[in-house]
This record gives C-alpha cells, sequence and structure tokens, in this order.
C-alpha cells in the first residue's frame, strides 16, 4: 500500500473522534485550534470521496427483506469483455441476492428473449458489463417497490470507480424526465423493470441500429410508472465506454407516438425540433422603451423561419412621445397593440395580451430580447404542442453572447433561481446548458405555452405584479401533471432587466420581492417535490449543475445582537483597512439572514489568529453579528496565494433578529475595519 493510500486511511480513522463543530474555538490552545481547523477543512468536502462518506453514513443498514419479490439479473457485456467478471462478482455479492445471475450478448435480442422467456422472475435487472453495484442496489430497488408497487422502472445515480476504488466523476440524475430520455439514455447502466411492463411493452424488439434496451426504457415509459433513486447504485469503471448518442430509437419512439421531428446527434445527445403547425400568437409586454421594440421587432421579422405568427405589443402607459413611435412600429411589423395605462403588472399585461390572442400557441416574450437563432419559434412551439409539455423556454445570454444569464429555473436554499447564471459557454461545465432538458421552470422573458394548457393552470397569478409570477405559472403547470422544458439548443440574447432595473437594490422593490416570494410558497409551492428535475446531491446554492461538496457548511448559526455605545464609538475609531479584499457569494434576508463569502488583507494570517465580525449598520441601529469560519481553497487557487485557506466566513441568524430596514455593513478585526459597499435590506 502507497504512502498516499496509508495517509487516506489513517485521516478517515481520526477524523471520526473529532468534534462535530466545524468552527474554530479561539480560546483553546494552538494544537487544539490545529485540530479543529483539519475539521473545519474536511467539511469543505471539495472531492467525491469525501462527500459519499458524509452522506451514506446517514444510509439505513440493509437488511434481507421479508417477502422480497422475485428478481432475476442480466448481464450485458460484448464478446471478449473484460469487465464481467467484475460486474458478476458485484451482483453476486447483494445484501438482497437475486435468484438467478445470467450473461447476454449486447445486440443479441433473441437471446435476450428466450432467456427472459426462460424466467419466471417478477423483476429483471440489466446491468451494463463495465458497471460494478454496492451491495445494496438490489435492496435499495426491492425497498422502493415495497413502497411503491406500480413503480416499473427503477434507475439510479452513478459515478466512476478507478482501479483503487476511488470513486470521482458523480453522475446525479433528474427524476423521470421525457425529454432528457429523448435525448439520450441517461437511465444508465443499471436498471430495474418489472416483468408485467416488460411484457405488456412488448419485450425486446429488433430494431435497425442502436441499443435495443433504450428503445425498450422509450417503450416502458410510455405506460407506466419510472422512479430514480438519488443514490450512486452503479459505479462504472475506468475503461467503459458510454454508449453513444442513439437516434434509431428516438425515430421509432415518434413514429409510435404519431409525431414528425427533424433528428440531429449534437455531442453526444439526440436533438429532436418537432414539426408542427398553427398560428402562435407572440405577446410582447412593453412601455417606453421603443429602441428596445425596434430590436426585437426587427430581428423577429429578419430571422424567424416559422411565419405563421402574429404579435401583440402589450403598453401599459407610455408617453404621447413613445406611445406615437410604438404605434409605427406595430404598423410596420402589422402587430396589435393594445394600450392601457395603469401601474406595472407583468402579470396582468400577459393575460391581456393572451386573452387576445388567436393562435394555439402563446409565447411569452420580454422587450429586451434580440433573436439570433432562426429556428427558435418553431422549436418552441413544436416542443410546446406536445401532450405533456408545459412551459417551453430557450437558453438565454447577455448582450455579450458568451455568458448566460439564463438555463432554467431550480429551487437555491432562498428561493427559485437560474441555472447556469453567469457561466461562459466555453466552460465545460456549461455543457449541459446547450441540450434540452426538463426543469422545474422557465423565464418568462421568453415562454411558450399552448394557451389551453395556459388557461387550464389559472393563467399568471396578477396579486404577483413583478416578480416570481413565471415561477408560480409553471409551479402550477407541474402540480396538473405537465412537464416544464428548457431548449438549450436555442439560444436569444437577453439585456436582463433593461426595462424596469434590479429587485435587490432598492427598499420597496427588495420588500415587494420578500413579499412575491412568500405568494409563491403559500400559493403555488411544487405539491410532491421542490426539485422533481434536479437532484438532491446538487448545488442549492451556487449556479450550475455542480455537486453539494459543501453543503455541510451552510448549517451553521452564528450569533447576532445590538452592539452598546462603548462598542459603536471603538468600531467607529477602528482603523480603515483599504487592502482588504472581499468577495460576497451570498447576502439576501428571506428567511433567515446568509452573508457568505470570503475577504482577506494584503498582510493575511490564519483566521484562528484574528476574530472577525460583521458590524451591520445604518442611523438607527448598530448590530455586530459573529463569523464563522470557512475553509476556501478555491480562492488560495483564484488568488494565486498559499496562505488564503481560511478566508471565508459564514453569518446566518434569523430575520427577526434584527430590524427591518436598509444596511450597511463592515468587517471588524482587531486588525482594523473594512466598510463594503454591499448593501443588506431587511
Amino acid at each position: 500500500m502507497g504512502i498516499n493510500k496509508l495517509k487516506e486511511k489513517f485521516y478517515n480513522f481520526a477524523w471520526t473522534f473529532f468534534s462535530e463543530d466545524p468552527d474554530p474555538d479561539y480560546e483553546e490552545q494552538k494544537a487544539l485550534k490545529t485540530r479543529r481547523n483539519w475539521k473545519t477543512r474536511d467539511m469543505y468536502v471539495d472531492t467525491p470521496a469525501k462527500y459519499f462518506r458524509l452522506i451514506e453514513k446517514d444510509y439505513d443498514k440493509p437488511r434481507r427483506i421479508r417477502n422480497m419479490p422475485s428478481v432475476g439479473v442480466f448481464i450485458v457485456a460484448d464478446k471478449d469483455d473484460s469487465f464481467f467478471g467484475d460486474t458478476f462478482s458485484s451482483v453476486r455479492s447483494q445484501v438482497c441476492p437475486p435468484e438467478w445471475i445470467t450473461g447476454l450478448q449486447a445486440g443479441d435480442v433473441s437471446g435476450s428473449k428466450e432467456a427472459v422467456g426462460k424466467s419466471s422472475s417478477e423483476y429483471i435487472a440489466i446491468v451494463r458489463s463495465g458497471c460494478v453495484l454496492p451491495s445494496r442496489a438490489l435492496y435499495d430497488c426491492m425497498k422502493l417497490i415495497c413502497r411503491e408497487p406500480e413503480t416499473a422502472l427503477i434507475y439510479s445515480d452513478e459515478d466512476v470507480m478507478d482501479d483503487a476504488g476511488v470513486r470521482k466523476a458523480p453522475l446525479f440524475k433528474p427524476d423521470y424526465a421525457p425529454d432528457l430520455l429523448m435525448s439520450y439514455d441517461y437511465f444508465g447502466g443499471f436498471v430495474l423493470i418489472s416483468r408485467k411492463a416488460y411484457e405488456a411493452a412488448g419485450g425486446l424488439e429488433e430494431i435497425s441500429s442502436g441499443d435495443p434496451f433504450y428503445d425498450l426504457w422509450l417503450r416502458i415509459s410510455e405506460s407506466f410508472r419510472v422512479s430514480h433513486i438519488d443514490r450512486v447504485l452503479c459505479h462504472r469503471l475506468e475503461g467503459y465506454v458510454f454508449p453513444d448518442a442513439d437516434p434509431e430509437p428516438v425515430r421509432r419512439a415518434l413514429e409510435r407516438r404519431g409525431l414528425k421531428g427533424i433528428l440531429t446527434v449534437s455531442d453526444g445527445r439526440v436533438i429532436t425540433d418537432y414539426e408542427s403547425e398553427g398560428k402562435v400568437s407572440i405577446i410582447i409586454p412593453s412601455k417606453d422603451h421603443p429602441e428596445l421594440l425596434t430590436d426585437v421587432l426587427g430581428s423577429l421579422d429578419e430571422k424567424t423561419l416559422y411565419r405563421d405568427y402574429e404579435i401583440i405589443v402589450v403598453d401599459n402607459g407610455s408617453n404621447d412621445d413613445n406611445r406615437a413611435v410604438i404605434e409605427k412600429l406595430c404598423d410596420k411589423y402589422k402587430a396589435q397593440y393594445i394600450y392601457e395605462k395603469r401601474d406595472f403588472n407583468f402579470s396582468y399585461m400577459c393575460n391581456l395580451g393572451a386573452s387576445h390572442a388567436k393562435g394555439d400557441v402563446l409565447v411569452f416574450l420580454n422587450d429586451d430580447i434580440r433573436i439570433t437563432e432562426p429556428k427558435w419559434l418553431g422549436t418552441l412551439a413544436g416542443q410546446a404542442r406536445l401532450p405533456y409539455s408545459g412551459a417551453v423556454g430557450c437558453l438565454l445570454v447577455y448582450p455579450d453572447g458568451d455568458v448566460i444569464q439564463h438555463g432554467g429555473i431550480k429551487e437555491y436554499e432562498n428561493g427559485p433561481g437560474h441555472i447556469f447564471h453567469c457561466y461562459s459557454l466555453k466552460d465545460p461545465d456549461s455543457r449541459e446548458a446547450r441540450f434540452p432538458a426538463d426543469v422545474n421552470g422557465v423565464t418568462a422573458a421568453c415562454l411558450a405555452v399552448r394557451k389551453e394548457v395556459f388557461e387550464k393552470a389559472g393563467r399568471f397569478d396578477e396579486s404577483m405584479e413583478v416578480c416570481y409570477n413565471d415561477v408560480a405559472l409553471c409551479y402550477d403547470l407541474i402540480n396538473a401533471g405537465y412537464v416544464n422544458c428548457i431548449r438549450g439548443d436555442v439560444c436569444l440574447i437577453h439585456a436582463e432587466s433593461v426595462s424596469r432595473g434590479q429587485d435587490d437594490v432598492n427598499v420597496t422593490k427588495y420588500r415587494r420581492m420578500l413579499k412575491e416570494h412568500k405568494t409563491l410558497y403559500g400559493k403555488h409551492a411544487l405539491k410532491d417535490s421542490p426539485h422533481p428535475f434536479y437532484n438532491i446531491h446538487l448545488s442549492r446554492r451556487f449556479t450550475g449543475n455542480v455537486p453539494n461538496y459543501t453543503k455541510w457548511m451552510y448549517d451553521v448559526s452564528t450569533p447576532v445582537r445590538e452592539m452598546t455605545e462603548e462598542e459603536i464609538s471603538k468600531w467607529s475609531k477602528a482603523p480603515i483597512r483599504d487592502d482588504y479584499r472581499i468577495c460576497f457569494d451570498q447576502c439576501d434576508s428571506f428567511e433567515r439572514v446568509n452573508i457568505f463569502g470570503w475577504a482577506y488583507p494584503d498582510d493575511y494570517r490564519e483566521n484562528y489568529d484574528i476574530r472577525r465580525y460583521f458590524v451591520i449598520w445604518n442611523d438607527s441601529h448598530h448590530y455586530i453579528a459573529e463569523i464563522a469560519d470557512w475553509y476556501r481553497p478555491d480562492i488560495a487557487k483564484l488568488t494565486l496565494r498559499k496562505d488564503v485557506e481560511y478566508c471565508g466566513f459564514r453569518v446566518r441568524f434569523g430575520r427577526e433578529k434584527i430590524a427591518e430596514g436598509e444596511y450597511s455593513i463592515s468587517l471588524l478585526s482587531m486588525i482594523g475595519r473594512k466598510d463594503t459597499d454591499k448593501v443588506l435590506i431587511v
């Protein structure tokens, strides 16, 4: 065993004896400080191996299940497959052992059907050779079946395991996502199906090309319940090759469903542009921005290939000069112009436009959108006309054309927000943003939905005048049984909030946002799961579909209190440190005040030598909040400094502990203070 392996084994053993409190105690001797800081470092959890160790210690202990349904396992392998032995051993070592294990040759449909016919098992597990199962894999599947006997197909999360048994590259999947499944076989290397569903779907079928099992998954998913276990129950061995994009099963699915579409293969995914006909009503709310309307209407007319559309511009009170310009624009582009002077209410404006629409598909479009993709309208309308489709959106980027503004909506810790926000299109981690995917919701900056579905969902909630009204509609659609989709293969330009500005820099707007945030979760929260298309192991604090390796660092509660007159005097006289570098990853006050980020001065020393506080103040109140340290090795990489690993800060407390108001924030320590330009609105 190498020295690194010995170290890892020792650290994993020693780690279990350390205190669960990740915060350094500045009053203890330096040896204890070092130990606590080691624990803080370990709690950062910046590797999959550490993350899995933490989450899996909370899993129930596997045991044999009484009256367990009978299950058999097929291992699908190619000729001369070198992985078969490893896969076979992992299946044979299951806590809930299968009745039988049989090898199948990939592509041998007749042999596979014959083997299934000879079996009498109630459930069949298909395992790809090159994948190994943890000993609890079948146990977790059987436990789900006992709880939900109507389940016909089960798949799980996956990762990669190297020759030394180290796990990496986790693939945390969404719950059943029909559009993602039409893009590629994301079910992966371990799938369990019921025999009843297998037979009702017609079993394995000979197809001219492609994977017959992927074809079978598509057929089963059309009529039966598909369930996802959000645990890694399949390890892909290094060298295992993930199947290529497979358009043939997708083509067969389109034919079977009575749909027409153009299939293209891009970067390992099948992309379907559904062909459909009918009028589309494009509804554009706008006020006093003729220059934006000129851009959106001009680019729409110039670029759009799908021509069966009408345009409805809804104006809530432009001044006379702008109104005259807008009327001329509407005449030029044959748009219907609805003018009604009233206070801004985005929901009302959209609903008003929808009431005048003649199309079977509605497209709500901001006036600060610029059309750059010729296929955009046909793709969105075709997707929206699918029987199960709810809201359909697309990828939106900032005017520079490289940075993502919107790639769908997920539930962050403090409410809904954009996926991949501020990612560069050149960043490899943003690859998933460029393909069709099912999501919680899409922004109404560009949102397509069938009119009958829009009406069935109750339209936009007009009590939510500005914020979250699009999210509320999308949540209502999911609750009604529809699926919201982001067509990442369509990319448009969006100058976000040019028309009305941002909501978090103004007290009045921020209070309105808080009120509408409360309305969202009071009336429109998702009934079954707040994350139906976003795995619970992915980050809900940071943008992008990245693993939530740092989630334990946010389980913190820090003290805050009013400052005494003496403390205020000392703070006001503290030397100003202009050499502080500070960054706020999060600063908000929904149900709790959250202030997370990092900071250090040029002459930085380890944080266990410098106690730090935030002073949160305005003309009426001064509060002092204690800071919990945060190990941030990423900042060392970002700043190219080797001594700043402990520069992170964490502050979290109930918002009821400080009075409502607008506050400035100062960072205070024994070496001075840094007055930041960050504003906290409570």
